[in-house]
């Protein structure tokens, strides 16, 4: 019930200032929501699979005055983790400062970036961030969404091809977590800086070509000049999870609301402000990548704020142009944007048996319940345990 009630306090600006263009008012919505959603994931209980697993070592976690005496070399995580967590630690020792601490980094940093790239209709985008990556980026890949933030502090730098500060905030985001190291293959996508739509679909299927031509993964560790013991451990993260039609079609859908959008900008010559194509081809070519080693389609979280500001402006260019119905402008650009909301409400309804017997994967946010009302969920408990035994951690 909770999370329709923020839905709806979230949809009256969307409604009032993006689809309406009224005006007065539109700063109290933006920090009022913002710091709703910083309390709504600061101050929940056990709530997210990830996070009952940084709870339960967080007292292991050195505090600020311990760091000197850590062995970050053998640590399990990397050392701005740590750091974090030990001036939160230091601060006040309890879990929920820490995810105080933790929401309002992330959500400060998406909404000035949504409030900065679309100043037009940032409460959609907000609305859109809610809808689909608000419980995954603040309550399950904690470490992973800081990182996130570190590349949107970036864009700027990105944009302007200022490599030099644009890799020392790579470095920062690797410091993190491992997978910002796709921060240093971006600058890469600026070869892709204007593609057609037709080319888009060439790039897609001749890398999935390739990948079941030649073993690639074997080849690029080769030519990396690693060891076999690396090469097969890093091997065994990329074959863990061997590919399967549900999920080859899942990635697939994932990529058609990108060539609807790219079709209907090249067709109606649409231009932004600020050009993410070269973000979004990087989409595209993981989300290929990802048809055979699913563990690829992690790195599409990095992208998931350029896309969604991405088809947030092409949904409004067409609303503005008023289409007719029955144009295929029309239809292409609601197609896809549904099967981007199919795409954000396929991760919550997902079968999850394998974990626990009838479990849909929004039992790692429902119910919820808050420092106020600490109740442990049994079935959520189980599932986390159980699903931890099954699962990759990245």
């Amino acid at each position: 019930m909770i999370y329709l009630i923020v839905f709806v306090l979230l949809l009256i600006p969307v409604v009032k200032y993006d689809l309406m263009a009224k005006t007065g008012g539109e700063k109290w919505w933006y920090y009022s929501i913002l710091v709703l959603l910083i309390l709504f994931a600061g101050l929940r209980y056990r709530v997210g699979s990830d996070t009952l697993m940084y709870m339960s070592m967080f007292d292991e976690c050195p505090k600020l005055d311990e760091l000197k005496y850590f062995d970050f070399e053998t640590a399990k995580y990397n050392p701005f983790w740590y750091i974090i967590n030990a001036i939160s630690r230091s601060i006040y020792d309890d879990f929920t400062l820490f995810q105080i601490i933790h929401a309002t980094i992330v959500n400060s940093i998406f909404f000035w970036f949504f409030r900065k790239y679309c100043p037009k209709y940032y409460f959609t985008a907000i609305l859109l961030y809610y809808l689909g990556y608000f419980c995954y980026f603040n309550m399950e890949i904690m470490r992973e969404s800081l990182s996130i933030c570190v590349l949107l502090l970036s864009t700027s730098f990105f944009l302007n091809k200022r490599w030099v500060p644009y890799f020392i905030m790579s470095a920062i985001g690797i410091l993190i977590h491992y997978s910002a190291a796709i921060m240093i293959v971006l600058p890469l996508f600026y070869l892709f800086r204007r593609p057609s739509w037709k080319l888009l679909v060439v790039i897609f299927l001749s890398i999935i070509v390739i990948i079941n031509i030649i073993n690639l993964p074997e080849l690029l560790l080769g030519l990396l000049g690693l060891n076999q013991q690396l090469i097969a451990l890093i091997e065994s993260y990329l074959y863990d999870d061997p590919p399967n039609a549900m999920g080859m079609l899942a990635e697939i859908l994932k990529f058609l609301p990108i060539l609807g959008m790219i079709w209907l900008r090249e067709k109606h010559e649409v231009g932004d402000r600020f050009d993410f194509t070269p973000l979004i081809m990087g989409t595209v070519i993981f989300y290929a990548i990802a048809l055979n080693f699913f563990i690829f389609g992690r790195f599409n979280n990095y992208f998931v704020p350029y896309i969604i500001i991405y088809i947030v402006n092409t949904i409004y260019y067409i609303l503005n142009k008023e289409f007719r119905r029955y144009q295929i402008s029309y239809m292409v650009g609601f197609f896809a944007f549904f099967v981007f909301l199919f795409n954000m409400s396929r991760f919550y309804t997902k079968d999850m048996s394998e974990a626990y017997p009838n479990t849909r994967a929004y039992i790692r946010y429902l119910p919820y319940y808050s420092v106020f009302n600490p109740v442990i969920d049994e079935h959520r408990e189980r599932f986390v345990e159980n699903d931890r035994e099954v699962s990759i951690e990245f």
